[in-house]
């Protein structure tokens, strides 16, 4: 028995070690995080509270040391073998990425598909929805360790290309790596993604990395939670996906927003560069105010009028017709969205009261819009590099994070903001400030039927922590605009580290991390210098662009199309012929791609390619035997040629032809 013990404990700690030395070389932050925590351990300067435990039944249990209750407290073997055998190939605990109709159970026919619109029809015509079974799982993501053994099992059986293990107790994925060899999920080319002991923005960033690897197969993303404990995080990867899959790339307006950018340039438009920017930085050891359209705003917006000679004012489009009836000047007026209705923001009563403001565009706005604008002050950053000249290029989905961001860009490091509630008003369960701007009111009681279902919604009534209140009553859809904040703030510093800023939120809505919550009352106003601002100091940090050339990037791309046309003459007879032969034209692609001077086509391009082949992949590993045929083959590439040359030609016809 002696023996049998002094054994085991030799295998635990080979396998230990070995995860050890696995983890030091593919994953270097949880090695030091295990390390610390094992010296900490070693040196009695932490006290644990789990311990690995082998039962006489021939099994290893993980004890709470501080509730002496085990948490398996089953034969943890068997129960790994359960769970592999309950895990299948179905749709079943799994994110589906491809927006599907509820009411015709197929894929929904979005309108940004765009010119692959056809070939998604096709194959609503094709599958049979009621029997969705894969032959492969690529991707999946573990919630929860344990001692990993489930995990390990269930990846013997299902071999994914990309794993995802997420584990918030750093103690209890220490034990796992006496139990669990984690060097598997990296063989044959196959990836592994860790994300142990994270805080949130960490947690996003591991979610982005996953996401992207082999992001062709993001159609369906398996997922195992260990226990009921985990749900937190699960919603969290419901939440990102919501908002991060192949079918809510819309290349037709990133096409229209490229298209009109090119206009802008050729139009000798004035565009923000970085250069000066860093030099110049107009907003200095100023007092930086950011107006936003939140409910909030109704309660400062007095006091604002008062002081507004105190601060330099930065208001987003949607605010500015209230702040002429408080006759309050902006400084900078911020517009990003690209539709015509951003227009109706600036029919104000007098357009002479915004003459001596600065406007700063996304460079994407409607004809219309730039019409109403065209007497006054504008300047345009590129949401993407259509050109190198500028120095950046800088887009965010909503306006407050840009204005935000835009401010910092301008060398502000003491900012204030007003209206960043991403609340509603506690009382009315309205959206926006007090006036005909824009409204929209939410039911503001908790939806609970839905919580007991289980069902994660946008609209989901959620109680968090307050900015200038304990707590405030907000949905997900609104909580969106504090992780733009956030996760704004978060990768700012990490890219510029010595670039140190203060930023207030005197705002009465949610909490958002990085920002200092503060009444405006509170403010020593008196102590503020009046401000000094002038539209000049934007002048001297923009100018037109000179030059834009796309020539040799046309010869490229008509060659592309010629390499697709030939490529559709093909003739395909099995699966492995069509998956050979497209994935060799696709390395013949990104091989020119390096040959382009601009390389935002071919960026458009293989997100576009993503796009369709999400489609492709999913029906090519479906099992009915109705699309493992010859002439399912031929379908696919005819859909999937004809797709790529019509983007191609539009590239040229709209981008390189302006």
């Amino acid at each position: 028995m002696q023996n049998q013990l002094e054994q085991l404990n030799f295998t635990l700690s080979n396998l230990y070690f070995k995860n050890l030395n696995y983890l030091k070389k593919n994953h270097p932050k949880v090695f030091e995080k295990v390390d610390k925590l094992s010296k900490a351990i070693e040196n009695n300067t932490y006290q644990e509270t789990y311990s690995l435990e082998y039962k006489e039944e021939g099994y290893f249990d993980i004890l709470n040391l501080k509730t002496n209750k085990f948490l398996y407290n089953v034969n943890s073997y068997i129960e790994a073998d359960l769970r592999k055998e309950r895990m299948d190939f179905s749709q079943n605990s799994s994110l589906n990425l491809l927006r599907i109709n509820p009411f015709e159970n197929n894929f929904a026919l979005m309108e940004g598909l765009g010119e692959i619109r056809p070939f998604v029809e096709y194959l609503n015509r094709k599958i049979d929805f009621k029997n969705i079974n894969f032959s492969k799982i690529f991707k999946i993501i573990y919630i929860g360790t344990g001692l990993g053994l489930h995990i390990y099992e269930i990846h013997k059986k299902i071999d994914a290309h990309s794993t995802l293990i997420m584990e918030d107790n750093l103690e209890i994925f220490r034990l796992s790596l006496f139990t669990t060899d984690y060097s598997i999920f990296s063989l044959k080319n196959r990836n592994l993604f860790l994300s142990i002991q994270e805080n949130e923005d960490e947690k996003k960033e591991t979610l982005e990395e996953f996401e992207y690897d082999n992001s062709w197969m993001n159609y369906n993303i398996k997922h195992h939670i260990f226990s009921i404990n985990e749900k937190e995080n699960l919603d969290k990867i419901i939440e990102h996906f919501s908002i991060h899959h192949a079918s809510m790339f819309s290349y037709k307006e990133v096409l229209k927003v490229i298209s009109r950018t090119v206009k802008f340039i050729k139009n000798d438009y004035a565009f923000l560069k970085l250069e000066p920017m860093i030099k110049k930085k107009p907003l200095k050891d100023k007092k930086v105010l950011i107006i936003s359209a939140g409910p909030s705003i109704d309660k400062s917006i007095e006091w604002i009028k008062e002081n507004q000679n105190k601060f330099i004012i930065v208001c987003v489009d949607i605010i500015l017709r209230k702040l002429e009836n408080y006759q309050i000047k902006p400084d900078i007026i911020v517009s990003i969205d690209p539709k015509a209705v951003i227009g109706k923001f600036f029919d104000l009563k007098d357009i002479n009261f915004i003459k001596d403001s600065a406007i700063i565009f996304a460079s994407q706005q409607h004809e219309s819009v730039m019409q109403k604008v065209k007497d006054l002050n504008f300047y345009f950053v590129q949401p993407f590099t259509v050109s190198l000249e500028p120095g950046f290029h800088f887009a965010v989905p909503n306006v407050g994070t840009y204005s935000f961001g835009i401010s910092l860009f301008l060398g502000a490091n003491e900012v204030y903001l007003a209206g960043s509630d991403a609340a509603f008003n506690q009382e009315t369960g309205s959206r926006y400030s007090n006036d005909n701007t824009k409204i929209q009111i939410d039911i503001i009681e908790d939806q609970e039927e839905l919580k007991q279902k289980g069902i994660v919604s946008e609209s989901d009534i959620i109680e968090v922590k307050g900015n200038l209140r304990e707590k405030v009553k907000t949905n997900r859809e609104l909580l969106r605009f504090k992780e733009s904040y956030e996760r704004f703030v978060y990768e700012h510093k990490k890219v510029n580290k010595n670039l140190e800023f203060t930023a207030y939120n005197i705002s009465d809505g949610v909490y958002m991390e990085g920002f200092i919550p503060k009444d405006f009352n509170q403010i020593d106003i008196n102590s503020f210098e009046d401000k000094e601002f002038s539209k000049k100091l934007i002048d001297e940090i923009s100018s037109n662009i000179e030059n834009l050339e796309f020539e040799d990037d046309m010869v490229i791309i008509n060659s592309i199309i010629q390499r697709v046309k030939k490529f559709s003459k093909l003739k395909i007879k099995t699966k492995d012929d069509l998956i050979k032969n497209k994935i060799d034209l696709m390395i013949w692609i990104f091989e020119q791609k390096k040959k382009m001077s601009n390389g935002m086509f071919a960026d458009l391009f293989f997100r576009f390619t993503d796009l369709i082949d999400i489609y492709i992949n999913y029906s090519l590993h479906l099992t009915q035997k109705e699309l493992n045929t010859k002439e399912f083959f031929e379908e696919l590439k005819r859909y999937w040629s004809n797709s790529l040359i019509s983007l191609l030609q539009e590239i040229k016809q709209n981008v390189l032809k302006v």
